[in-house]
């Protein structure tokens, strides 16, 4: 039988099958690496998959990782339809160990030891992404991995994980659980982390909660268009709806939503036969072993030189008056997405600290000795505040009378003239750029410079 996931597998390779010159240097570097013959097309490579022991294609996929971007011509980074067929050719992997595993230990569904847990699907991983890759083998759900390049990360996107339940009265948990999935198959798969789901249910609650056949049939569609069913995945601390068993059994059942808990929820919920089983199974090491240093070494170098950034521990201060902080938000959440949250001095920050005597000296402290860039967002509404343009201002020019303008960089949001500016043209125009591109530019600018020690 073909799972869902060799199904998904098949048709990627498919897709790279059809760029000749793509498909033939990936052939042939697979070919080497497995030290096999060159496979002629998707079915010969992915028979060839099936037909090696799963952590034997585990480790070529990981030998081959690094090398993808050069097989495109040495283009930066790694293409999207070969990073696509890397995660496929793990994916596949992962799941046949998942299989082996509960065969050996009797665990899986309808398995001595699983019979009792078949139904709950706890899963012992303390990691989101293999609990999740652990539950799709379980119940042959399929599962889709998004992998961001630029923070190096990867999520399972048609898990739904501790979703908190907002029932704004629907009628009890089961319709509460039937408006999350109504609202969410009226959303693309690669969306979900960015909708608001209160806004949805909300729709969904002004329109109705539709009959227990028509949202099935919204599912089915669902998991037609993306090759894979919705899951919900939830911790053992979080509560939620599906706590109730029957409510559990029947979704995954009728609607073919299962459930399954990660975390510590498998040394709660089992007795200790198959606490034992699972244990001994150790799948979370088994996965994540291979998991994060594929993703890892999928990245290209644009993505290692943002994880250089973080490493350096770089520190950013921006300097801002209040009209503009909507648009400063913006920057700053894309710098703190980029840096993290202790690598950006901004306004929240340090409120407290500025209505206290000599204020002056410890801003003065922070733009002079622990910041290694001063962002500062300029304009009337700035130089008209006697903090922003007399205090802020007055210590940003110290920086550059000591000739380290190269720690400052401006930016403005009209044509006003700036006192000791040599010239507003040096400032980037935030009426041209949005936040992110700003906070692009801010990033860019931190490549060319050494952080502070």
């Amino acid at each position: 039988m073909t799972t869902r996931l060799q199904q998904s597998l098949r048709a990627r390779l498919r897709e790279l099958h059809e760029q000749e010159e793509l498909w033939s240097a990936f052939a042939k570097a697979w070919a080497v690496e497995c030290e096999t013959g060159v496979p002629a097309d998707a079915a010969a490579l992915l028979e060839d998959c099936l037909g090696q022991g799963a952590f034997d294609v585990l480790g070529n996929i990981l030998g081959l990782a690094p090398k993808l971007g050069k097989l495109a011509g040495g283009r930066a980074g790694t293409p999207e339809a070969l990073q696509q067929v890397a995660i496929g050719i793990c994916l596949v992997a992962c799941e046949r160990r998942v299989q082996e595993k509960f065969a050996a230990e009797g665990i899986g569904p309808g398995g001595e030891a699983g019979a009792g847990a078949a139904d709950e699907m706890l899963i012992a991983a303390s990691e989101q992404l293999a609990a999740a890759v652990i539950a799709a083998a379980w119940c042959e759900n399929g599962v889709r991995i998004r992998f961001d390049e630029q923070t190096r990360t990867a999520e399972a996107i048609n898990v739904l994980r501790d979703l908190p339940p907002q029932e704004l009265d629907f009628q009890g948990p089961r319709d509460c659980v039937k408006a999350e999935l109504q609202a969410i198959v009226k959303t693309p798969l690669d969306d979900l982390g960015t909708v608001d789901r209160r806004t949805l249910l909300q729709d969904v609650k002004a329109r109705g909660v539709v009959s227990d056949d028509a949202l099935l049939s919204q599912l089915t569609r669902y998991a037609r268009k993306n090759d894979s069913r919705l899951m919900f995945g939830l911790n053992a601390a979080s509560a939620h709806p599906l706590d109730e068993e029957a409510l559990r059994k029947e979704f995954a059942t009728y609607f073919g939503v299962p459930t399954f808990r990660y975390g510590e929820a498998i040394g709660d919920r089992l007795d200790e036969t198959g606490r034992q089983a699972w244990t001994r199974a150790n799948l979370q090491a088994d996965l994540m072993d291979y998991l994060l240093p594929l993703f890892e070494r999928l990245s290209g170098p644009k993505a290692q030189a943002r994880s250089g950034l973080q490493d350096m521990r770089f520190r950013v201060a921006l300097s801002l008056a209040g009209e503009q902080r909507e648009y400063v938000d913006g920057v700053d959440s894309h710098l703190v997405e980029e840096l993290g949250r202790d690598a950006v001095f901004y306004y929240p920050n340090f409120e407290a600290q500025l209505a206290r005597p000599n204020a002056d000296l410890l801003l003065q402290k922070i733009y002079h000795e622990q910041a290694d860039l001063v962002v500062v967002f300029l304009g009337r509404d700035y130089q008209a505040k006697e903090w922003c343009g007399g205090v802020e201002w007055r210590v940003v020019r110290e920086l550059i009378k000591k000739r380290q303008d190269d720690r400052i960089m401006p930016f403005r949001f009209d044509d006003e003239p700036v006192d000791g500016l040599f010239s507003i043209d040096l400032a980037a125009d935030c009426r041209k750029h949005p936040p992110a591109k700003a906070a692009a530019l801010i990033i860019a600018r931190l490549e060319e410079i050494p952080p502070r020690a």
